[in-house]
């Protein structure tokens, strides 16, 4: 969506040590075919490795080599021998040169000792290359642990994996050949070749420019989610694509809630992280109008959003239950004369009064239905022009002018509902479309709520439960014969992702309320759970 990279702070994640990459290098090298798993033979603890073991493990880990060695090493080098042990062993001379103590360091992880990569100092990531590198050990020692936990059996290691170059004539394989369709600008997973394959310039590199480390970051682990599926068995036979490919959404999200948790030794997110990978699911989604029964369905933005909150917050054990207990798919078809880039939306001047009087029906029902008063309909609405000088005051008090620009509000003294007219509603409506202009109303009918109920109106919490109050009016747009008469049609959800992106606190400042991720997280709740994930009792 045009004007989300300005409005969110897409910052870096942090990994441990650049040595990672180093590691790593020879794998991303232009010219190196997918990486296969070699059969080296690993030496135990006591035991010497061969000399031109020693050898190609460090010719192969070079970031100036061009040979596949290195991707091996990782998984052949576990042994239980320190980094001094691997050097007196072996005789290696390895001079002044700082990479192959890196590369020794990070390879000769001691299953004793527990040795973190570079000695445990984290620093920012900067290029791709980092992102991809960390991820993969990362995700590697992720399932490794996880796989007998949830399944009770072991995570064989990837036969292969890697990067391909089209402009330098790679061609990828599964199983044989491959269309160009299948393979360009595409990452996937080969359950006949047990290896994960990403076309390193026309998918990883623009999400990284575009979207951020983090983005790039899950894109692999949807791709690990799919070897996790295929090593325990998912049935595929009787289930349909769209499942399969939220479940490793799913995964993904189970993965990304344990970095996020500090518990792992690789990676850790900064503030922005989260919010990269809302973006990034903007991107990704099913193209408008896809229908979830297709055999090439992955699911729209909201869906797999979704099911990346359901791994972050309950983890494996949660997605492992999407085969018994399918997650809910939301699809909104494309209607006649629908744009398929965008949807529909409602001529600008009708937006507000038709989306007021749509909240103001929902409410006068729910409402009741939650605290047994009536609903009052809310008193005034209150467009503004903040460059006119003449701004509404809230309980006899005018704020700074600062204050009204960009800026939609209640007024709980006042009951009323006001809006900058002249940048926010028609920026929203031509940026992003008009449910992005819906849910910024439908959120000052949540704090309409609350007010009327008693309940706190300010502060993060408070935003929260309004945002999830209006997941509640949202899902019941989607109710054929709704008694609000209006409907959401195809792109809305989409909208109101990139809304709580454009419109949230800015990720890692403090006192400046809410961020995109949580309050999407409320939305969320609010939208499948009803008003009693909200908090709301009679």
């Amino acid at each position: 969506m045009a004007g989300l990279e300005g409005a969110v702070a897409m910052r870096r994640l942090v990994a441990i040590a650049v040595a990672t990459a180093l590691a790593f290098a020879a794998c991303g090298d232009d010219t190196a075919e997918p990486v296969v798993a070699s059969t080296t033979t690993v030496a135990g603890p006591g035991a010497a490795y061969p000399q031109e073991v020693v050898d190609a493990y460090l010719g192969g880990c070079s970031p100036t080599s061009g040979e596949s060695f290195c991707r091996c090493t990782i998984d052949e080098f576990q042994a239980r021998l320190t980094v001094d042990d691997f050097i007196a062993m072996n005789e290696v001379d390895i001079g002044s040169d700082p990479t192959a103590q890196a590369v020794i360091e990070i390879c000769l992880r001691g299953d004793s000792t527990g040795t973190t990569i570079a000695g445990g100092d984290f620093t920012p990531i900067t290029t791709v290359e980092e992102i991809v590198n960390a991820t993969i050990v990362d995700l590697e020692e992720f399932w490794t642990a996880m796989m007998p936990v949830q399944w009770g059996i072991e995570f064989p290691t990837l036969a292969g994996l890697g990067p391909y170059f089209i402009s330098q004539g790679d061609r990828p394989q599964c199983g044989g050949s491959m269309q160009r369709r299948e393979y360009e600008q595409n990452a996937f997973y080969c359950g006949e070749d047990d290896t994960i394959q990403w076309d390193a310039e026309g998918l990883i590199a623009p999400l990284f420019q575009e979207f951020g480390d983090f983005t790039v970051a899950l894109v692999l682990a949807h791709e690990w989610g799919h070897a996790v599926q295929n090593r325990y068995g998912f049935d595929s036979l009787n289930q349909p694509t769209i499942i399969s490919e939220l479940q490793a959404d799913c995964f993904a999200g189970a993965w990304t809630g344990r970095i996020a948790a500090d518990e792992s030794d690789i990676l850790r997110l900064e503030p922005g992280d989260l919010e990269e990978a809302m973006a990034g699911f903007l991107l990704i989604g099913d193209g408008l109008g896809t229908a979830p029964g297709g055999p090439d369905a992955h699911g729209g933005s909201f869906d797999r959003l979704s099911a990346f909150f359901d791994g972050f917050n309950d983890g494996v054990a949660r997605c492992a239950t999407y085969e018994t207990q399918q997650p809910p798919v939301v699809f909104i078809d494309l209607q006649s004369g629908d744009d398929p880039s965008q949807g529909r939306d409602l001529p600008l001047s009708e937006v507000t009064p038709t989306l007021t009087a749509a909240l103001d029906t929902y409410w006068s029902i729910v409402y009741p239905e939650v605290f047994g008063g009536a609903w009052s309909p809310v008193s005034r609405l209150i467009p503004y022009l903040p460059s006119s000088g003449s701004l509404p005051a809230c309980g006899g008090f005018t704020a700074d002018p600062s204050f009204y620009e960009g800026n939609a509000f209640y007024c709980p003294p006042d009951d009323y509902v006001a809006w900058d007219d002249e940048t926010l509603f028609p920026g929203l409506y031509t940026e992003i479309g008009d449910f992005a202009v819906g849910l910024v109303l439908a959120t000052q009918w949540g704090h309409a709520v609350q007010a009327r109920a008693g309940l706190a109106t300010e502060g993060v919490e408070a935003q929260l439960q309004a945002d999830c109050l209006s997941g509640t009016w949202t899902a019941g747009l989607t109710v054929d014969g709704n008694p609000m008469e209006l409907y959401l049609s195809a792109g809305d959800l989409e909208e109101g992702i990139a809304g709580f992106l454009t419109l949230s606190a800015t990720p890692g400042e403090q006192g400046t309320g809410a961020g995109a991720f949580e309050r999407f997280q409320a939305f969320k709740d609010g939208f499948f759970g009803g008003t009693d994930a909200c908090g709301l009792s009679g």
